[in-house]
């Protein structure tokens, strides 16, 4: 690599990471995001470094070994998978590409995004291994520690970055010129993630399959690592470890280049797809049953209101970016399924019933109703101008989420009994979903018009969504943990209820009282002696009261919120 291009590489880099400081900085959210992430990562170093510094642990036992060496490879593995997840999504190319590839060659931009991204990593991890590193060569003695263990780093991060960018460029490659690839590239992108988080937390949690990793050269840069320190290492493996990662990052860069050429100069079929897919063929004389093909068979009524609830439903199939904050669930639940799968379970197969019946009523109302102005996009001026009454517009908005929840609630009872609960057990959670899911959908229209949000975020780079805002999506989900999540735990655990909520009063709301003192003794007494009561009370109140009483709350606080959302549609102005 010339001087010249390498000037020009960490240009490049320099540009892509001011640019994603700005777009952090921009939203608070983000930047709050950023800041919790590096509090865990700098406050886990401190306290490892402060262990290393005051116990001054004997080293001269410990050997790099092969399981040493297999979790490098696996965290190696993880840094791949993320990489390449962001060069699909988010990164497949530089920022202002047109200009850009007009002054620098593709191999100088593509080495410019291998730092960029090995940037954003060190921006989370370089300081806190900085530090666990610094200690450790302090409790040691061995200040060659330091470099040595700087450039197992780089070479660890810049080759799992590079192989990265050559998996992804490929997969943009493959799916800009394969048109079946295109055309399903929505679903086998969740389908690819849910695999993907799902077999790393599998492998992470059974321990089965990471200690045979130790064979990959990628994993003996620990020795080169460790060469510094008293520990047992091997030379050989250091220098392979050395030689492996170099080779990547020499071998993958131009063949990078080369896939990036391909892709970015190419021509892509994705257009002509994306045109077909906004093409309805007309069926019969209704063109919202044409668009929505198989869906339009959803039983969600007739007259206007039903003519609502298709069209919401025909946004969101035309626009399915817009609901993928509902994707962390579906990882989770495939997780937790692929864990089931291999016998690897960290969590018992008895929450699968109760959290299904959770999940539904979420998914009822945060995927259709969470924010109704913003899901109506450059259409908004239309909808608030037409004839149609606000109770009529919010009826139509809460249909499909209740139909399409009320046709999967027969698989509550079904995973009920498949995993052991007795058959009134299941009839309870059944029940307690079947009145969230209408209780969650309306809940969500009132939160939606109060926080509502109408900007778009970029949800991958050129393409853009509408999510309802954070602060929606928190409240609506504390309202459907107290809503559907409360009951249930009352009717299946309430010995365990009324302790944690024992607890919670008369400890945890009593102590910031209790603290400050004076004046305010009174409240935490008050506190404690209501938590006291909790505790005596019988557990057949606690059990029925936790199940009635929320569950009544929330369909009534449901019809206030959906009466709420008709009547602020018909007053919104723009």
């Amino acid at each position: 690599m010339s001087i010249g291009h390498l000037a020009g590489a960490l240009t490049v880099a320099r540009t892509e990471l001011r640019r994603s400081w700005r777009k952090v900085t921009d939203r608070l959210s983000q930047l709050l995001g950023l800041g919790f992430g590096l509090f865990v990562f700098a406050a886990g170093a401190a306290v490892v470094s402060y262990l290393l510094v005051t116990t001054s642990p004997d080293l001269s036992g410990f050997a790099v070994d092969s399981g040493v060496r297999s979790a490098v490879v696996f965290q190696w593995l993880f840094v791949v998978a993320i990489i390449t997840q962001r060069v699909v999504t988010v990164n497949p190319r530089p920022d202002a590409p047109d200009h850009l590839l007009t002054t620098v060659r593709p191999a100088t931009a593509v080495a410019g995004l291998v730092l960029a991204e090995t940037g954003r990593i060190l921006a989370y991890a370089g300081l806190p291994l900085l530090v666990v590193t610094s200690a450790l060569a302090y409790t040691t003695g061995s200040v060659a520690t330091l470099p040595l263990v700087a450039l197992a780093l780089a070479l660890l991060f810049v080759s799992g970055v590079t192989v990265a960018h050559v998996l992804g460029l490929t997969i943009k490659l493959a799916v800009a010129r394969i048109p079946v690839l295109a055309r399903n590239r929505t679903v086998l992108g969740t389908l690819a993630v849910v695999v993907l988080f799902g077999g790393y937390t599998v492998v992470q949690a059974s321990g089965g399959g990471v200690s045979g990793l130790g064979f990959v050269p990628v994993g003996w840069v620990a020795d080169l690592a460790a060469l510094a320190l008293p520990v047992a290492v091997s030379p050989g493996h250091a220098a392979g470890g050395l030689a492996t990662t170099g080779l990547l990052i020499a071998g993958g860069l131009p063949l990078a280049t080369r896939i990036a050429t391909a892709f970015w100069f190419g021509d892509s079929v994705t257009p002509e797809i994306e045109t077909q897919e906004a093409t309805v063929e007309r069926v019969g004389t209704d063109p919202l049953a044409s668009g929505l093909g198989l869906l339009g068979r959803l039983p969600l009524g007739s007259g206007q209101s039903g003519r609502i609830a298709r069209r919401t439903v025909l946004l969101a199939r035309r626009a399915p970016a817009k609901l993928s904050y509902l994707l962390l669930p579906f990882i989770i639940a495939g997780s937790v399924v692929l864990q089931a799968v291999v016998g690897a379970l960290t969590v018992p197969t008895a929450v699968f019933a109760p959290g299904l019946a959770l999940a539904l009523p979420w998914i009822a109302g945060a995927a259709f109703t969470l924010n109704p102005l913003g899901d109506e996009g450059s259409v908004l001026p239309l909808t608030l101008t037409s004839p149609v009454a606000g109770q009529t517009y919010i009826r139509g908005l809460v249909r499909p989420g209740i139909t399409i929840g009320g046709l999967c609630l027969p698989v509550v009872p079904a995973l009920a009994l498949a995993t052991g609960f007795r058959p009134s057990d299941a009839v309870l959670v059944t029940v307690v979903a079947a009145a969230g899911i209408p209780a969650a959908a309306m809940l969500a229209t009132g939160l939606g018009m109060v926080f509502p949000r109408t900007d778009t975020v970029q949800v991958s780079r050129g393409r853009e969504a509408i999510p309802p805002t954070a602060s929606a999506m928190v409240l609506y989900s504390v309202a459907v943990g107290v809503v559907v999540g409360l009951p249930i735990a009352a009717g299946l655990e309430p010995a365990l209820v009324q302790t944690v909520a024992s607890g919670l009063v008369g400890v945890l709301l009593a102590f910031p009282f209790a603290y400050v003192g004076g004046p305010l003794a009174g409240v935490a007494d008050a506190l404690g002696s209501l938590g006291g009561s909790i505790a005596g009370l019988d557990t057949a109140v606690v059990q029925w009261g936790g199940l009635v009483v929320p569950i009544a709350v929330g369909v009534l606080a449901g019809l206030l919120s959906a009466r709420f959302a008709a009547r602020y549609v018909e007053r919104y102005t723009l």
